[in-house]
């Protein structure tokens, strides 16, 4: 938690001494690169690295991120259940500039690992998860912006019910919803 703060403190600081420009005064970027910091992660004692490029209206993302899913999220009977993601994602942006809604599908591979609580045991699982997401660009200038989202990933092939001793683990489809601060050049 300790370390959630740190992050969001330093971004808000930058994002305080770097917005005296309203995003509609901007000229619409017509390429960009960048990194996202998504806030569940670190939240969650895991971790979250992304690379970001885009040209017009479209936008790609590479996404690794790794977190330990809460227990009111987690199967009733089971913790400690830690996903590894990949993640590849194409959106789009209804305005010029990457700014506003945007609409974007991917997909992720889940490398799980998850403990049955009855009889200790853990068991790994590898599954394979189309994404539907789209969220809300807040740009403060050239350079950062703020992104809440939303999505919902559903469960396409791989590892969907994992047996365990006295349980089935089901991976099921799982909603979704975060903010991340961005930075674009």
């Amino acid at each position: 938690m300790k370390k959630l703060l740190t992050v969001l403190s330093t971004m808000f600081v930058c994002l305080l001494v770097t917005s005296p420009v309203v995003a509609d005064e901007q000229v619409p970027k017509r390429w960009m690169i960048g990194t996202e910091l998504d806030l569940v992660p670190y939240a969650f004692d895991g971790y979250y690295l992304s690379a970001v490029a885009g040209y017009g209206k479209w936008r790609t993302r590479f996404v690794r991120t790794n977190i330990t899913t809460p227990g009111f999220a987690t199967q009733s009977g089971f913790e400690d259940n830690e996903l590894n993601v990949n993640a590849y994602i194409v959106d789009y942006y209804f305005k010029d500039g990457f700014k506003g809604w945007w609409i974007g599908p991917g997909y992720e591979t889940w490398d799980g690992k998850v403990k049955e609580k009855s009889s200790g045991i853990k068991k790994t699982y590898r599954t394979d998860i189309l994404t539907l997401g789209g969220g809300y660009t807040f740009r403060f200038n050239d350079h950062f912006y703020l992104n809440p989202w939303a999505a919902v990933h559903i469960p396409i092939g791989g590892d969907k019910d994992i047996p365990f001793a006295t349980d089935t683990f089901k991976v099921r489809t799982t909603p979704e919803v975060s903010i991340k601060m961005g930075i674009n050049f």
